[in-house]
């Protein structure tokens, strides 16, 4: 024997003597006649031994066509317990997810993302970046994150990234309770208070921006910058700043009972959430079931009122 039998003739001649006739195999497989015919003669010929005759009862086995069979079944199932291993041992390789995103998604959906993640991958190795989208997009880029999620605008460059919009959040003006700004209702009002905002230039605080100064309200001082949203409410709650959060924050970090909304006549620009992966690298099968989880959570939440968990 000079050759090695092929897989799909082993998987020809399985059909063959499953269905009882060329005919019934070249249906199941959705393949021709002729096809078939020519890889079982291929088979016989690298065997050098014939395996079927057509009798009165229609194909029936030589002597060395159920000796093979038996042996050809043992090899299928083999291959298919092997490939399956196979799948097993990559996907538990590809469970490092790496993800990035603002702290919006963290306080809302993302424990029940994880549970039923969880269910998918209880194995899966999970590392959790919060940050603006602006400093998430470097790492991104470096393969250091899978994917993120974060607010964007038209002055972040997305070309080396696919973009996938998933929803528009609607935010509002904190202050403590017993602020003098607190019943304020226009942004004019507000002008010579000490604000709060994240350290970006991107995203929706640049859109923010742009508002202000379509508005015509040129604020007195500069904003004080952080990434933490805790470090900023804790100082919103001891001092008289004021930030802007997503009303769906709200519930989550129990707000209403040290924090009053600062309700405006007019309502600020809502924020376009996005997810953010690197177009040349493949996301691997892990990141793809994260993404398809995270995209229905996001789909099935209303972002224009306080969060119910």
């Amino acid at each position: 024997m000079k050759y090695l039998p092929k897989i799909n003739q082993l998987k020809v001649f399985q059909a063959v003597i499953k269905y009882g006739s060329i005919r019934a195999a070249s249906r199941a497989l959705n393949q021709s006649q002729p096809a078939l015919t020519r890889s079982l003669k291929e088979l016989e010929a690298s065997l050098g031994a014939t395996l079927i005759i057509r009798g009165i009862r229609g194909i029936e086995l030589t002597e060395a066509g159920r000796l093979f069979a038996v042996r050809m079944e043992i090899i299928l199932r083999e291959l298919q317990k092997a490939t399956e291993e196979l799948q097993y041992v990559n996907e538990q390789a590809e469970s490092n997810l790496r993800i990035g995103c603002s702290s919006l998604i963290l306080l809302t959906i993302y424990p029940k993302i994880l549970a039923e993640f969880k269910k998918y991958h209880p194995k899966a190795s999970l590392l959790l970046k919060e940050g603006q989208l602006s400093s998430l997009m470097p790492e991104l880029r470096e393969n250091k994150l899978d994917f993120a999620i974060g607010s964007v605008s038209e002055n972040i460059p997305l070309f080396d990234f696919i973009e996938e919009p998933l929803f528009k959040a609607s935010f509002t003006i904190l202050c403590r309770k017993g602020h003098k700004l607190e019943h304020c209702t226009h942004l004019e009002q507000l002008k010579d208070a000490n604000w709060l905002v994240p350290a970006t230039d991107m995203g929706y605080y640049q859109q923010l921006q742009q508002f202000l100064d379509n508005s015509h309200t040129q604020l007195a001082s500069t904003p004080l910058s952080t990434d933490s949203v805790i470090c900023g409410l804790n100082l919103v709650l001891n001092s008289d700043y004021l930030i802007i959060i997503a009303k769906s924050m709200s519930k989550p970090l129990m707000l209403g009972e040290h924090f009053a909304e600062i309700i405006l006549t007019t309502s600020l620009p809502c924020a376009t959430y996005s997810l953010i992966y690197p177009r040349n690298i493949p996301l691997t099968l892990t990141a793809n079931r994260m993404i398809k989880i995270l995209r229905w959570h996001c789909q099935k939440t209303n972002w224009n009122k306080v969060y119910q968990s």
